[in-house]
């Protein structure tokens, strides 16, 4: 339970129980994030303290309820924490990432030893774990989800070059995915373990300490600019100096929100006379989360590889110190 900013405490409570239609899981695995570093580090408007907190998870079946039949106990399992009404002016209009239910009735509490899904989640967000895919690597099926729906929004064509700013986690995963698809992805970042990490994978990774990025970018495309950026670091200084990245005609998009009442501003020649377009991708559909799906189970990424560290449920107090520090790049919370 995250009761105040930057104080967790552990409960005992009873098992939950599964709802008709929904299961109870046995968290096997559960990944931190960037949202649950700022909800540690600031709360979040959505989640009034204190709030059970986590959603990155995949374990095995502990009970299911009335009238589920593709899941049972034993099964492993792996989903989101969200998923759409169906019904809404949003749904119906092929937008479910922005379905009027979605955050209202978020699922959270992933860093326990049981969470109960409910019956929405399981119908249109639920897969059965490939024996294959770790439980680590299954966690990762929100933030591919994620990923997934950005790109697919930007919708880069294969030989371009895509300005990707900020080397953690949503980064990597967007260079990664991006280079998949025959993207140019010039992925910017200041931290060493990260640039170092990001090399070891193949991904282009510059240095913000020591290279600009306007200039590392015109370098790499004849004096234009990218035809896309992506902005994955979460502050408005980024946000306000995106459109200095791209190409007359070219995209930029703000993956990584910022607060609540952030302002920020525009030079409104550059958007105008250059036809700069800004986009701002959020959440996903359960098509983003089916393809995410069928990423991990081909292996298609090296998910592993983005888990820095590792820590028992009863020492997550300590994880999330690590990450307040700035160290670290996602963490496994093993319950």
């Amino acid at each position: 339970m995250l009761v105040a900013p930057r104080h967790i405490e552990l409960r005992e409570e009873p098992m939950p129980a599964a709802q008709p239609g929904g299961v109870v899981v046995r968290v096997r695995a559960a990944l931190t994030d960037g949202t649950d570093l700022k909800t540690y580090r600031r709360g979040h408007p959505k989640m009034p303290m204190p709030t059970r907190f986590g959603h990155e998870f995949s374990g095995d079946v502990a009970a299911v309820g009335e009238g589920v039949t593709e899941f049972a106990p034993g099964d492993p399992i792996m989903c989101v924490h969200t998923a759409p009404c169906g019904r809404c002016f949003w749904c119906r209009h092929a937008q479910e990432e922005l379905c009027e239910h979605l955050l209202p009735a978020m699922l959270l509490g992933a860093y326990a030893d049981l969470i109960a899904v409910p019956r929405r989640i399981v119908e249109r967000n639920a897969f059965a774990k490939p024996l294959d895919v770790k439980y680590a690597e299954a966690a990762f099926l929100e933030p591919v989800a994620c990923v997934v729906h950005s790109i697919a929004m930007l919708a880069p064509a294969a030989g371009s070059t895509v300005a990707v700013v900020g080397n953690g986690g949503f980064g990597i995963l967007h260079a990664l995915l991006l280079q998949r698809r025959g993207v140019d992805a010039m992925l910017f970042g200041r931290r060493p373990e990260r640039l170092e990490l990001a090399r070891a994978l193949g991904l282009q990774s510059v240095d913000v300490r020591t290279a600009s990025m306007r200039d590392a970018i015109l370098e790499r495309t004849e004096g234009r600019g990218a035809d896309a950026a992506i902005e994955c670091t979460g502050s408005a200084e980024m946000w306000e100096s995106a459109p200095s990245l791209v190409r007359r005609g070219g995209r930029v998009s703000f993956f990584a929100g910022l607060s609540s009442d952030a302002r920020v501003s525009f030079l409104a020649a550059r958007l105008h006379y250059d036809e700069v377009s800004l986009l701002a991708p959020f959440h996903f559909g359960p098509g983003d989360v089916r393809a995410a799906f069928e990423l991990i189970a081909a292996h298609a990424l090296p998910l592993s590889r983005l888990i820095s560290h590792v820590y028992p449920l009863d020492r997550i107090a300590t994880a999330f110190e690590l990450l307040d520090e700035g160290a670290g790049l996602k963490v496994l919370i093993e319950p």
